[in-house]
């Protein structure tokens, strides 16, 4: 059945390649961006642009509150990711009470499940947040919360993204090709719960169609190759040379974030499997990343000259 959906961060990392695959399944996709200079992009991948700005009030919330479903998959270190989550979920508060808003893709992530129990991690393990993403837990249950306006809402919590340009491992393609490097976390003895971002949009238009209201997700590739295997891996497909970032320095330059990058954590995506019939296409970022290379050459911006 052919709905209107409204998606935030629709030209963001996740939110676009979520926005572009529900657009493909028939749906009209209403795509949030602050950037007016990015509606060609959503109008090319089949999307009706809405600018605005998630903390500011303004025409989009209208918009908003005309469509069936929402899909929150925005992200905003510059305002504040917390900050700017807490506005998007009293937007769809709003979009509920004076809206036809009945149904909620929330985004959330693994790490709030810490380093889980003993490095391993489901829906059922208790939540431990990182410090780096210590609200989410919390901005769970309020978009859980919506259910007493008689809204669905589905909570999904992603592994660490790749796949395209952007993202952290994104990140080290680009330091590969700039600096002949792949620098990564401590002694790379940790692991990370990885997903592509494509697997993820077919599991937000999965969940758009079986998950019951309330329910959690994890979604996760299953792999469970260490972070040193994974930058040799892009260090071998580049031609660049894997190097440690000792931990105390990595915590010292970046805080917070050098001590997710840390965190051992493997994550278990079976509920999603089980319940929504998700099959994720991608299985290893290390078997794959020669492929990944010559992604991300292709997607990457053109440099300004």
């Amino acid at each position: 059945m052919k709905q209107r959906i409204f998606v935030t961060g629709a030209t963001g990392y996740i939110g676009s390649a979520i926005a572009a695959r529900l657009a493909r399944q028939g749906h009209q996709v209403f795509g949030l961006t602050g950037r007016r200079e990015r509606a060609p992009a959503l109008e090319a991948a089949g999307l009706e642009p809405v600018i605005g700005d998630l903390t500011q009030d303004g025409e989009w919330l209208g918009v908003l509150q005309n469509c069936d479903v929402a899909v929150h998959a925005a992200f905003d270190p510059d305002a504040g990711p917390a900050l700017a989550d807490q506005a998007a979920l009293e937007a769809l508060r709003l979009a509920s009470l004076d809206g036809r808003v009945r149904r909620v893709l929330y985004t959330s992530a693994a790490w709030v499940h810490g380093h889980g129990r003993d490095g391993l991690a489901d829906e059922e393990t208790p939540l431990a947040p990182l410090p780096l993403v210590q609200w989410r837990a919390a901005h769970e249950e309020i978009a859980l919360d919506l259910a007493a306006h008689e809204v669905e809402v589905v909570v999904l919590r992603p592994a660490l993204v790749y796949g395209e340009h952007r993202g952290i491992l994104g990140g080290w393609f680009a330091e590969a090709h700039d600096a002949r490097t792949v620098t990564y976390a401590g002694d790379g003895a940790q692991h990370w719960s990885l997903v592509h971002r494509d697997d993820v949009a077919d599991a937000y238009a999965l969940a758009l169609e079986h998950a019951a209201p309330g329910e959690r997700y994890l979604l996760a590739d299953e792999s469970r190759h260490t972070v040193k295997e994974l930058a040799e891996a892009v260090a071998e497909a580049t031609g660049a040379k894997a190097v440690p970032w000792p931990a105390a320095d990595l915590v010292r330059a970046h805080g917070a974030l050098g001590q997710a990058l840390l965190n051992d954590l493997l994550v278990s995506s079976s509920k999603a499997r089980r319940e929504l019939g998700w099959v994720p296409r991608h299985l290893s970022f290390v078997n794959e990343a020669a492929d990944l290379w010559r992604e991300w050459q292709s997607a990457r911006p053109e440099p300004v000259r």
